[in-house]
C-alpha cells in the first residue's frame, strides 16, 4: 500500500509543516538526512521507498516546491521514517542515537570542485532566498483574502443544517458498523499545497478510496464547518481521521477528509482546490448560506475570487522562478557529487532499516 501527502507547503509565514511531530516522537525512528541541493536526497528516498514498497504500507510525502521530489519517506511496519532536513525545513535529532540521527550525505561531495564555484554558488543562493521571499509575500497575501472570504461568509452559515447533513452522512458511512468504546485519533496529511504549478492537490487519495465525496463551495467556510462535523462525528465514533488544512490561511480551513477505515474521502472545490471528478458524489455546499442576507455580499465575494486567482498566479510564477534557480544552484553541487559513495550509503541504510523492521 502507498500512500502520498505533501511535507508541508507556503504558509503565511514561510514553510510550514505537521511532520515535527512525527520526527520528534519516539513512535518511529528517523534518520535525517543533511547535504546541499543536488545531492541525492530525494532519489535515496524513492530508492528506499521502492526497496520496501512490497512488504509494507509506504507513505511517500511531495515537496511543495517541486512536486516532483521527496521531503519524506515513512514506512509504516518498520516504524522508520527518512527525510530531508535541510532548509526551509530543518531538523535536528532531539535523542541522537537514541530515536533520531543525521546521514551525512555531505561527505560524498569534493569539496575542492565545491571550492571552484564558491562564488557562484553564494550569487544563486541569495538570489533564490529573495524569490522565495516574493512567493512568501504572495502567500501570504492569497491567505489574508481566503481569510476575508471566510470570515465574511462563516456569519451566514446554516450550522445547524450542517451538523444534521454531517450526522447523516456519518449514519451511512458508519452503517451496519458497531460504534468503538474508544475514540479516534486525528492526524494531519497535507493533500493540497501551492506548488510552481499552481495550488495543487495530490489525487490518490480520491482514486483509491471507495466512497468519495466533492464538497462545492465557493465561500470556504461551510465546507469547512461540514468537514469538521464529519471528523468530530467519525472520531466519537471511534474512527482515525486525517485532515487537510488550507496552509494558506491562519484560521486554518479544513478542505479534505480521509477516513481510511471506511474507504471515504471528502475533498473541497474551492477558488484554490478546483477540483473535478466525474466518479464522486457532490455536496452543493451554498445551500448551507443565507443567500437572502449575504446579497449584500456579492460584489465583496466577486472581488475576492478574482484576487484569488490572480494572486495564485502571480505566486505560482514566482514558485516557478524559485525552482529555476534551485535548479542552477544543484548543477554545482551534482557536479561535485561522488554518486557510487551515495549509493553505498543507500543501500547500508535499507539494511540497516530491514534489521530495524525485523526486532
Amino acid at each position: 500500500m502507498t500512500e502520498k501527502f505533501f511535507f508541508g507547503g507556503m504558509a503565511p509565514s514561510g514553510f510550514s509543516t505537521q511532520f515535527r511531530q512525527i520526527a520528534g516522537s519516539k513512535e518511529y525512528y528517523t534518520y535525517i538526512l543533511k547535504g546541499g541541493p543536488g545531492t541525492g536526497k530525494s532519489q535515496m528516498m524513492k530508492k528506499i521507498a521502492e526497496r520496501f514498497a512490497d512488504s509494507e504500507n509506504v507513505a511517500r510525502f511531495y515537496c511543495s516546491s517541486d512536486p516532483d521530489s521527496l521531503d519524506a519517506v515513512m514506512l509504516h511496519s518498520s516504524k522508520v521514517v527518512v527525510l530531508d532536513g535541510t532548509p526551509p525545513h530543518v531538523f535536528e535529532p532531539q535523542f541522537p542515537g537514541i530515536h533520531q540521527e543525521i546521514v551525512d550525505l555531505g561527505q560524498c561531495w569534493d569539496k575542492a570542485a565545491l571550492g571552484e564555484n564558491g562564488e557562484a554558488i553564494v550569487k544563486t543562493s541569495e538570489l533564490y532566498k529573495s524569490t522565495m521571499s516574493g512567493a512568501v509575500a504572495y502567500s501570504k497575501a492569497l491567505g489574508l483574502i481566503c481569510d476575508d472570504t471566510y470570515a465574511c461568509a462563516e456569519r451566514f452559515v446554516d450550522k445547524q443544517g450542517i451538523e444534521e447533513a454531517a450526522r447523516v452522512l456519518c449514519e451511512n458511512l458508519f452503517e451496519n458498523r458497531e460504534r468503538r468504546t474508544s475514540c479516534g485519533k486525528r492526524t494531519i496529511r497535507q493533500l493540497s499545497v501551492m506548488t510552481r504549478y499552481g495550488y495543487k492537490t495530490l489525487p490518490d487519495a480520491a482514486e483509491s478510496c471507495r466512497k468519495l465525496y466533492i464538497l462545492d463551495d465557493e465561500l470556504f467556510a461551510a465546507s469547512c464547518m461540514l468537514i469538521d462535523f464529519v471528523a468530530a462525528r467519525a472520531m466519537d465514533y471511534g474512527y482515525d481521521t486525517k485532515l487537510s488544512q488550507c496552509l494558506l490561511s491562519a484560521i486554518p480551513i479544513s478542505e479534505h477528509l480521509m477516513i481510511d477505515e471506511v474507504g471515504a474521502v471528502l475533498m473541497t472545490s474551492n477558488p484554490l482546490t478546483q477540483i473535478a471528478y466525474e466518479k464522486a458524489e457532490h455536496i452543493d455546499c451554498s445551500i448551507y448560506y443565507d443567500e437572502d442576507q449575504m446579497r449584500s455580499y456579492d460584489k465583496h465575494f466577486a472581488t475576492n475570487r478574482s484576487l484569488i486567482s490572480t494572486i495564485s498566479d502571480a505566486s505560482r510564477e514566482m514558485l516557478d522562478d524559485a525552482k529555476r534557480v534551485h535548479d542552477e544552484m544543484e548543477q554545482y553541487y551534482i557536479g561535485a557529487m561522488d554518486f557510487n559513495a551515495l549509493n553505498s550509503i543507500c543501500e547500508k541504510l535499507c539494511d540497516e532499516i530491514e534489521r530495524i523492521g525485523h526486532r
